[in-house]
Order: C-alpha cells, then sequence, then structure tokens
C-alpha cells in the first residue's frame, strides 16, 4: 500500500501530491463541517420535543434520535480537528431548519401530536438534504465519506420512522 502512494507521489511530483491530499481535506472539511450545524439544531429539536410531548413512548423516541445527533457531533468535529481544521460553531443553512423547530414548538404548545410529527418529519427533511450534499462533494477522503454516509443512512432512518409514526392510526390528528 505504501508503495502505490510513493508511485502516485512520483508521478504526479510531490508538491502536485501536497496539493491534491490539501484539496482533499478541504472538500472533507467543507462537507463535515456543513452537517454540524444541521445535527445541533436537529439535537435540540429532538431534545425539546422529548422534554414536551406527552406520549411515553414518542418522548423516547425523541430523546434517542437527540442523544444520536449529539453522538453525530462529537463524531464529526473529531474527523474535522483530525484533519487539522476547526469544526463550525454555526451555520447559515441552518436557518431553514431552525424555523421548522420553531413550528415544531409551537405545535408541542398546542399539543398536536400528529402536527409535532410532521414538524419533526419536515424538519428531517432539510437534515436529509443536507446529508445528500454532503455526499455529493467531489474529492472526500474514504474515511470521511464513510461517515457521512453512516450518518445519512441513520438520519433517513429516523426521517422514515417519523413518517410512519405521523401517519399510523395511533397518532391521526390528536
Amino acid at each position: 500500500m505504501a508503495g502505490a502512494g510513493s508511485d502516485f507521489r512520483e508521478l504526479c511530483g510531490a508538491d502536485r501530491f501536497k496539493e491534491l491530499m490539501k484539496m482533499t481535506s478541504d472538500h472533507a472539511v467543507r462537507a463535515l463541517n456543513s452537517l454540524l450545524p444541521v445535527c445541533r439544531t436537529s439535537e435540540q429539536g429532538f431534545q425539546l420535543a422529548a422534554m414536551d410531548v406527552t406520549d411515553p413512548e414518542l418522548a423516547r423516541f425523541f430523546a434517542e434520535c437527540s442523544a444520536q445527533r449529539s453522538k453525530f457531533v462529537g463524531e464529526l468535529e473529531d474527523r474535522v480537528r483530525l484533519l487539522r481544521e476547526e469544526p463550525v460553531k454555526t451555520g447559515s443553512p441552518v436557518a431553514a431548519l431552525h424555523r421548522r423547530w420553531m413550528e415544531l414548538k409551537a405545535a408541542l404548545a398546542d399539543n398536536q401530536i400528529h402536527t409535532v410529527l410532521a414538524e419533526c418529519e419536515r424538519g428531517e427533511d432539510g437534515a436529509v438534504k443536507a446529508y445528500v450534499a454532503a455526499l455529493a462533494e467531489a474529492d472526500v477522503d474514504d474515511i470521511s465519506r464513510r461517515l457521512i454516509q453512516t450518518q445519512y443512512e441513520a438520519v433517513q432512518a429516523a426521517h422514515d420512522r417519523l413518517r410512519q409514526l405521523r401517519d399510523s392510526a395511533a397518532y391521526a390528528y390528536r
């Protein structure tokens, strides 16, 4: 394996190799950092839902989703630091997602379970889109791409579970 890297270095030159490696790192950091605000906002939204919803099954599900997003934030931050960059603390893509969570807060105030689930699902729509965009980023190293893919699959599964709950007879407009 070491031979393959050195062959590539010799083929393109040491300076070009360093430039390509830096470019790959920049793309990975951009993709990873784009997901941090999304995960933080989702974590807070799910935490809010877990605290305010009266149904114990939903409260547990929302708490699990919040804990999962907290874990995702840690994984993303660790990977960005490993790439010798600083994780973002805030970000502009959060505005639309934040609005969705504010609508969730209003639904919680009215204690409309179906509406809460619908708002959570809409919030997750934004998270799914952010992960799809991060996966579409070119020149991301394999380790970062696998991390993003694994998290994406979990976000998609949470989204699908929310939709299933929302559409279930148990939570239809109550």
